[in-house]
């Protein structure tokens, strides 16, 4: 959403780009002297950290009551030197090492492992990037964030999106599955399209309970959102209409945090290679991993060789298992399944021991345009 914003305020003039460049928040990044950050990739190559933080400060309660915040979305966009581009889901169930930090308190923590949106909540941007790099072996260039009522405000600025959703199965359905309906998010919604306000919207991205594969359904909500929100951005529709674009921008720059080294200037390439998504143009990812049991807990574990694979195309590498949190296989595990068999927190508490019948993963087709769970 905002690679959208930074492109229009870019084909605006530098004046305004400057302006709204005051007006957007900074946080510094800062790493323990343990961290050996990776090298920059050569050849052109960025790779920027979008994050959506779950904080309820300035919410009036309406999204519930949490103490600190955690990264609900966490999206790495690896923007290659040869010209394409590729948006890194990472689950927030992902299990991984966080490394050694300080609090704000003064106290220092060792290295741990735990769940990905853990790290942002205990060290906030740096420790998440630190976390990332660390898994990955790709450093990040630029921080994004944004929080529950920057989305909200900006989808409300568009008037609305449209997004579709699938029906489930008779089988799924039978067993407890219901993807139109979630008290936990809030969200209510159809079999088709669904037009949603900023609210709606909100409710739709967050909800995993009652979807078939949990997190990585939600993940792929969260993709066809993206693409729906720049395709919205990008219309005629409203790049022509002045006071919707002063909505959407003062929305978006009023709720954004980037890190201390990075300006709305920073992220025109990625705003220009997302002019392309609508057209199939930028490809969308999600870290591989394996539902199982750690400390007690369901999470997603990245298999070392698995993940290795998946992040050398990126120009990355998975980080030894006793680095990366990527526990083989032991008597630690429970039940570890592809992710693409995983089963939702709801359907394993009603005893239900059957597994979820695999179902087709969506083709890879433009953000917006294909249908999800």
């Amino acid at each position: 959403m905002l690679a959208a914003v930074v492109l229009v305020l870019a084909t605006s003039g530098w004046a305004v780009l400057r302006h709204y460049d005051g007006r957007v928040r900074h946080t510094p990044l800062t790493f323990s002297a343990g961290v050996d950050r990776p090298a920059s990739a050569a050849g052109g190559t960025q790779n920027i950290l979008l994050v959506g933080s779950d904080t309820r400060a300035g919410t009036n309660g309406e999204f519930g009551v949490a103490e600190g915040q955690r990264s609900d979305t966490t999206i790495l966009a690896h923007l290659d030197g040869n010209g394409s581009t590729t948006l890194i889901s990472f689950p927030r169930d992902l299990w991984v090492r966080i490394p050694a930090y300080t609090d704000p308190q003064g106290t220092q923590h060792a290295a741990q492992r735990s769940k990905l949106n853990a790290a942002f909540s205990y060290g906030g941007p740096s420790l998440l990037v630190a976390t990332i790099e660390g898994l990955t072996g790709i450093r990040v260039d630029h921080y994004v964030q944004i929080d529950f009522v920057g989305f909200q405000g900006m989808t409300d600025a568009l008037g609305g999106v449209t997004v579709c959703i699938r029906e489930l199965p008779a089988e799924l359905k039978e067993r407890g599955f219901d993807n139109l309906h979630d008290h936990y998010s809030g969200f209510s919604g159809q079999v088709g399209e669904n037009r949603l306000n900023g609210a709606q919207a909100l409710a739709f991205v967050r909800q995993r309970y009652g979807l078939p594969e949990s997190d990585i359904d939600r993940i792929r909500r969260q993709q066809q959102f993206l693409g729906v929100v720049f395709q919205r951005i990008a219309s005629t529709d409203t790049l022509l209409n002045p006071a919707k674009l002063i909505n959407v921008v003062d929305a978006a720059t009023s709720a954004i945090t980037l890190d201390d080294g990075t300006s709305l200037a920073d992220l025109r390439l990625l705003a220009v290679r997302m002019q392309s998504i609508g057209s199939g143009g930028v490809a969308f990812a999600t870290v591989p991993a394996a539902a199982g049991q750690r400390a007690g807990q369901s999470v997603l574990v990245p298999d070392p060789d698995q993940l290795g694979a998946f992040l050398k195309s990126f120009g990355g590498r998975a980080v030894g298992a006793t680095t990366a949190g990527a526990l083989p296989a032991g008597p630690t595990t429970t039940g570890v399944v592809p992710v693409s068999w995983s089963r939702p927190a709801a359907a394993a508490a009603a005893g239900d021991g059957a597994p979820v019948s695999a179902q087709p993963t969506p083709a890879a087709a433009p953000a917006g345009v294909s249908c999800t769970y």
